[in-house]
Parts: C-alpha cells; sequence; structure tokens
C-alpha cells in the first residue's frame, strides 16, 4: 500500500465526509462524529448565520460534503455540494461562508417547465435535479439524474461528474430508459415501458454493490405510472444492471419515500417502500416494504394488514425510507403509523392491524431521525401542528410511549430532520419547519436538545440577521465540522456555525484527541496517529503535509504546532476544526498535549500513556467496514477481490508501540522493524499466523503493516471479521476483510 494511499484514508476523517442521502446508506439522518457543535456553544451569543451561497434554483436535494479534495490550482479545500432544479451542480468551498464564486459549476441541460407537465402542482416553476445526489469519494465521482426538456418532453440522464472538476466522467451521461415483462398499465404486446413524461425521480440516489440505484415515482398520482428501481454500473453509467418494477401487472406502486434514499445494508441487499396502487403479493407490491437483492430480485416483503384501507384512503407506508439498525427495519407513513419489522424476516402480509405498527400521529410521517447511543436508540418524528417526540427502540422495536416530549407546537408537516452528535454526547436534534401552503415564506432552523425536547437550544428567529429563507420542504439540514447547510427555496444555500471561528482571533481549542484509525477516545501509546477535533485549531482550509528533504514530516504546518510535554509531534494536516499528528515516541505516563498557532495556545489536554493502542485503518476513513488491506498479489482486498484461505493478507494499523529498531519521530521507515510486543490477529475468530508485525515500509513511523496467514479453516465471504491483538489490548471491533 502506498505512502499516498494510506494518509489518503487517514486524512478522509480529517473532517468527515457525508456522500449520500439520509447520512448513509442505513438512512438514519445522523451525524455522531460531530466535535465542535456540543450543546454549550449552540446558543445565541455564539453560534449564528455565517453566509449563503447563491445558487441558480430551488433546492430539493441534500447538500454532500467531501473533505480534503486537491482542488486542481486550489489545494486540499473541504466542499460541499449542492445540486438546484434548474439541473445545475455546485461545488462550494465549505470553509468559506462568504464565497459567492463557486469553485465550479456545471449545468446539466434545460430544466423541465412545471406547466407543461398534467397534474404537477406541487413543483413550480420548473423541474431538474428533484433527488440527492452520491457521491463516490474513492471514485471522487458525484452522480446526479437531471431531468431535461428536450422537443416537448421530459429525458432523464444519469450523470457522472469528476468531484475536482463537475466534468463528465464514468462514461456519462446515460439516457434513462428501461422495460420489463408485464400486463399492467400501458403494457403493449406484453411489455411496459418506462415512461418518462409520467414519472418522478424523487427519492435520492443509493451507491452499493458497484452499482447507482434510481427509484421513480409519480407526479401527483397520475396517468399510466408504476414504481421503478434501475442499477446502473457506477464505472460504466450506459450499463444498466437490473431493473425492478413493483406493479408489472397492475398500476401505481410509486417509490418517493419523500426524497428519502433506498436503504442498503451489510449485504448490498435494497429497500424500498412503494406507494399506494395494485397489491397482489405476487407480481404487484404496492404499498409495502421491498427487500430486494442486489440484482433487484425480491427477497421479502411487508404489506399493512388493512392494506386495501389504506390504499383507498391515500394512507400508504411510502412516506419515508426505511431506517437499518442491525436488527430491525422502521419507518413512517402518510396515516401516522410508526412500522417496526425484524430485518431478517418481514412477515409479509402484516398478520392483524397493529402487530407491526402504531398510531403515533393524528396526521402522516414524513421524516424520521435516529440516534443510536451506547444508552439505547432513540427515533424522533414531529406530529404536524403537534409535538416532536423521542421514542426509544430496542431489539424488540419502537417502545410507543415517548421518552421525551417537546413543547413547541408550529407547521411541521414537511420538516427536515438531522441529529449531531459526540458519539453518545451532546445529542442536538436539527429541525427546518415553515409553512408548507405558501410558497417564500422564511422557514426556521432548530436546534434541540435530543435527550430533552423541551429545551430548545437556538432557532433562526431568535435574531434578525439568522434568516434562513424560503422554507425546502422534506430535506434535511446537512451537519458537517461545526457547520449547519440548510436548503432553501430562495436560491440559497445557508450556513449557520460558530461566530467565534475566526482563526486569527481566537485561540485554538482541543475537544477530543481520537485514535487516527479507529477515531475512538481513549489513552494514547508511543507513535500512535491521532486526529485531534475542535475549533480555531489551523487554517480554515485543509492543509496536507509534504515530506521534507531529509524524508520526514514537518512539525509545524500551517502556523500549527501539537506539543506533548512540550516537544513537538510530527503533523500529518491541518485544518479549523482537525489536526493529525503522531505521538512522539518518548511520552509515557502521563502526557499533556496543548496545540499552538499565532493566536494562542489550547488549554492543556492531559492523557495516560499505555503500551499500546491497536486500531486497524479501513477504506472508508471512517474506523469501520472493510479494512485497508493487500491479498497476496498486491492487489486491493475487497469484496470483488477476496483474499484466499491459506493466503497472506497484509493488512495496516496503527498504535502498536514502539519497534527495534525504534526510528525517529516523523521519519519515513526504510527498513523491517517489527513490533516490541507481541502481536496476534484473529480472523473469522480463528487465529491467523503473523508473518510479520512491524514498522511498515514507506510510511511514516507509526504506522504498522500486518502481514497475516489466513487459517485454512477460516470462514469465508465478504465481511470476515479481523481483530490484532498487541499485548493485551485489541483492536476496534466492525472492521473485516473477504475471503473466499
Amino acid at each position: 500500500m502506498s505512502l499516498s494511499l494510506l494518509f489518503g484514508i487517514i486524512d478522509s476523517h480529517a473532517q468527515i465526509n457525508i456522500t449520500g442521502a439520509n447520512y448513509g446508506n442505513a438512512r438514519t439522518n445522523s451525524n455522531t462524529d460531530e466535535t465542535i457543535l456540543t450543546r454549550a456553544v449552540v446558543s445565541t451569543a455564539t453560534f449564528g448565520k455565517l453566509g449563503a451561497f447563491p445558487v441558480d434554483g430551488q433546492i430539493y436535494a441534500q447538500p454532500l460534503y467531501v473533505s480534503g479534495l486537491s482542488i486542481p490550482g486550489g489545494g486540499a479545500r473541504n466542499v460541499v455540494f449542492v445540486a438546484t432544479m434548474n439541473n445545475t451542480v455546485y461545488a462550494f468551498d465549505a470553509d468559506n461562508p462568504a464565497a459567492a464564486t463557486p469553485i465550479w459549476q456545471t449545468n446539466l441541460g434545460p430544466s423541465v417547465p412545471a406547466g407543461d407537465i398534467p397534474y404537477l402542482t406541487d413543483l413550480n416553476p420548473f423541474v431538474g435535479i428533484l433527488s440527492t445526489p452520491a457521491i463516490d469519494p474513492a471514485a471522487q465521482i458525484l452522480y446526479a439524474v437531471a431531468e431535461t426538456w428536450e422537443s416537448g418532453a421530459p429525458v432523464f440522464r444519469l450523470h457522472a461528474l469528476a468531484l475536482l472538476t463537475g466534468q463528465e466522467t464514468a462514461n456519462g451521461p446515460a439516457v434513462i430508459s428501461a422495460a420489463v415483462p408485464g400486463a399492467g398499465a400501458a403494457s403493449s404486446n406484453g411489455i411496459i415501458a418506462f415512461d418518462p413524461f409520467w414519472h418522478l425521480q424523487r427519492p435520492g440516489l443509493a451507491l452499493a454493490n458497484g452499482n447507482v440505484y434510481i427509484c421513480f415515482g409519480s407526479h401527483g398520482d397520475a396517468g399510466n405510472y408504476h414504481g421503478w428501481v434501475l442499477a446502473y454500473n457506477a464505472s460504466n453509467v450506459q450499463q444498466q444492471i437490473a431493473v425492478f418494477n413493483t406493479t408489472p401487472n397492475g398500476n401505481e406502486g410509486g417509490i418517493w419515500q419523500s426524497g428519502h434514499a433506498p436503504a442498503v445494508d451489510a449485504d448490498g441487499n435494497v429497500y424500498v417502500i412503494s406507494g399506494n396502487g395494485d397489491f397482489d403479493g405476487a407480481t404487484n407490491f404496492s404499498g409495502s416494504v421491498i427487500k430486494l437483492s442486489p440484482n433487484l430480485t425480491v427477497l421479502d416483503w411487508y404489506t399493512p394488514a388493512d392494506w386495501q384501507y389504506i390504499d383507498a384512503n391515500d394512507l400508504d407506508v411510502g412516506s419515508t425510507s426505511a431506517i437499518l439498525t442491525g436488527a430491525l427495519l422502521l419507518a413512517g407513513d402518510k396515516g401516522g403509523r410508526l412500522i417496526n419489522l425484524a430485518a431478517g424476516q418481514f412477515g409479509h402480509v402484516e398478520s392483524a392491524p397493529g402487530a407491526d405498527d402504531f398510531l403515533a400521529s393524528a396526521s402522516g410521517i414524513f421524516d424520521l431521525a435516529l440516534w443510536q447511543t451506547g444508552q439505547g436508540s432513540f427515533l424522533y418524528e414531529h406530529d404536524w401542528n403537534g409535538y416532536l417526540k423521542s421514542y426509544p427502540v430496542t431489539s424488540a422495536g419502537i417502545t410507543p410511549t415517548p421518552n421525551s416530549t417537546g413543547t413547541w407546537r408550529g407547521d411541521s408537516l414537511y420538516s427536515g430532520l438531522a441529529i449531531s452528535s459526540n458519539g453518545d454526547t451532546d445529542g442536538i436534534l436539527w429541525e427546518t419547519t415553515g409553512d408548507h401552503s405558501t410558497p417564500g415564506i422564511p422557514a426556521t432552523l432548530h436546534a434541540w436538545n435530543a435527550s430533552d425536547l423541551t429545551q430548545e437550544l437556538w432557532n433562526s428567529t431568535l435574531n434578525p440577521a439568522d434568516v434562513l429563507g424560503a422554507f425546502a420542504k422534506f430535506v434535511s439540514p446537512l451537519v458537517a465540522n461545526g457547520r449547519v447547510y440548510v436548503p432553501t427555496f430562495s436560491n440559497q444555500l445557508v450556513i449557520y456555525g460558530l461566530k467565534t471561528s475566526d482563526q486569527s482571533s481566537f485561540a485554538p481549542q482541543a475537544a477530543s484527541i481520537l485514535n487516527g484509525a479507529s477515531f475512538i477516545e481513549n489513552s494514547l501509546s508511543p507513535g500512535e496517529i491521532v486526529a485531534i477535533s475542535g475549533a480555531n485549531l489551523g487554517p480554515s482550509s485543509l492543509l496536507s503535509a509534504q515530506i521534507s528533504g531529509a524524508n520526514a514530516f514537518p512539525f509545524a504546518l500551517g502556523g500549527v504546532q501539537v506539543l506533548f510535554d512540550g516537544a513537538p509531534a510530527p503533523l500529518l494536516y491541518v485544518s479549523s476544526t482537525e489536526v493529525g499528528a503522531v505521538v512522539p515516541l518518548s511520552v509515557s505516563g502521563t502526557t499533556q498535549l496543548t496545540v499552538e498557532t499565532a493566536a494562542g495556545q489550547s488549554s492543556v489536554v492531559s492523557l495516560p500513556v499505555v503500551p499500546a493502542t491497536p486500531a486497524l485503518f479501513t477504506t472508508s476513513g471512517f474506523g469501520t467496514g472493510q479494512a485497508a488491506a493487500l491479498n497476496e498479489d498486491g492487489t486491493v482486498n475487497s469484496a470483488s477481490n477476496p483474499a484466499s484461505v491459506g493466503s497472506i493478507v497484509s493488512v495496516f494499523a496503527t498504535g502498536l508501540g514502539p519497534t527495534t529498531p525504534a526510528g525517529a519521530d516523523g521519519s519515513i521507515v526504510s527498513t523491517l522493524a517489527p513490533a516490541n510486543l507481541p502481536i496476534s490477529g484473529i480472523i473469522g475468530s480463528l487465529p491467523g499466523y503473523v508473518v510479520y508485525a512491524g514498522a511498515a515500509p514507506g510510511m511514516i513511523n507509526g504506522a504498522f503493516q500486518i502481514n497475516i496467514r489466513i487459517s485454512p479453516l477460516s470462514p469465508t465471504g465478504p465481511t470476515v471479521p479481523i481483530f490484532l491483538q498487541a499485548g493485551d489490548a485489541v483492536s476496534q471491533p466492525g472492521v473485516w476483510i473477504a475471503v473466499q
């Protein structure tokens, strides 16, 4: 593994990436890695509107965020991407709220005049990019579906845009078309062809299994429409992989989910929820929660017991996406019910009304957010003109009695919800509310204490300078790295954050020190790569270190130094909210950490030092998922390129303690240097034979390479768990390799 690839993984957590609708494939609407926006700092004194990015149309799509992009001619930038109903995609410098000019912008063609489409009454004046795009940060591609008006008819295209330039790539764009056998509405000679005229592409896109998944529903329940799910090859968008139609022998069953994207589980299965229409449980699956294989075959489904009444009264289950918790699937519907299903068995038609659901609201539910903590999980929904509520979620399902209920009542029918927290602490529920019936009325951004919904920390109406702009329905605010980015129908993406974020005037604040591979906060070990989170830590844009002529990393970068017991540490990257450093090999007992900039020095943080804090690097950059690993032939280990049983796999880690020889702080390793502590590897619960465990040649001192021979008896599959043990310490859970 190259030095640049490894530190691409490390830097990927320097500032969190949010690359798809609803904060990831589980669709929880939660970011639990927010260390800056604590409850204590979100107040009128310290938090408010910082600026607004101007765009050319209404924003229905959730903004997305990628950190540390090497923009041509612009250096490393943290970037917010936003798409409009005028079919324009923008890339803005996320750390410059005053920027009026984007890094780049790309228009994907003329948008559709809403007045030229019958029954399209709730979108005005144009329809363009209605859904949230999806980003593959490894391939550096943004996928978006644009609806364009050509020769008096709408056309849908899948675009693949390079993150750095906005130029088409992956053989894009591709005109979207589809056909399935069937005798349902608009069938001709036993074939139903996708008709762009009667369909809307509302749900966010999903990326999984090397595919882009695209869903369609109707506009105004008009015409001969169906629910469609299409899969395209993400590497070559001209190649359609699979097609699913919800009602091939019937009508309707559109998939809209209030703009939420399909959920995807760890096995790559895709979950969609269809709206009202025909149902028979054989080929027609309207009003159902549907589990599809990666190739879009039906694996399981759930339909309410009183589906006929629900269909006749437009109270269908298709108003939210599925939320996946591992053991459960959660959803809401237009009748105000909350639904919980066992993830392994949906049960098909519900055994009796209320068996898998309960009435939570007197009106429809269009958005949910789930906060998963070590003390339990909590599901949030807001009754229209009623109260915001939090429901405990256990392995058995949603507890029908709220554990917290707010006191504010207002128009919350089409609100957008998002949770931010620092793990289990400082949970904040962000909510956009507004007059859903009167276009142009300014919305309100609220910040609620997620543990006590009676406590409003702040809202955008308290200070006239914080006015938000016209309410954008259904879309969740984006919370990332101490800022909140809120879409509007006022042709602006509005940015909120700490008013004291000018690094030239305010001393740095070190809030948490995390392992640079696992992103777990615990003790430190000598030579461990760490990520220091906080505020005012360095320059507004991410700055990555360059190797010096002495073949070493610098001890000062962008005017920033990190001191352990007064001694400077090697630096990997610096930014306003996070700094990557390597703990000096000399630390022992308890070490005193400070961050120093031109504006001053942070408060001292005292940290215990232990022999080892082993943690595996992952390809996601978030400390869980596919390990950063190489197969014996040097290729990257992945689900599509598994290692064979009995072969050697190389994984990369930090926190394994000193080596012999020890090497110098910040130096690039040039010779093999085994770890002093005994290192063992467990793959699929079976010990593997460790061929080598020590400093990784060609990488910074503090990064380790562990070569493990996989047991011939190892289990196989794309997600075989892997652990390292260094002395008595064990690496983080939730990391896997692929084995065949």
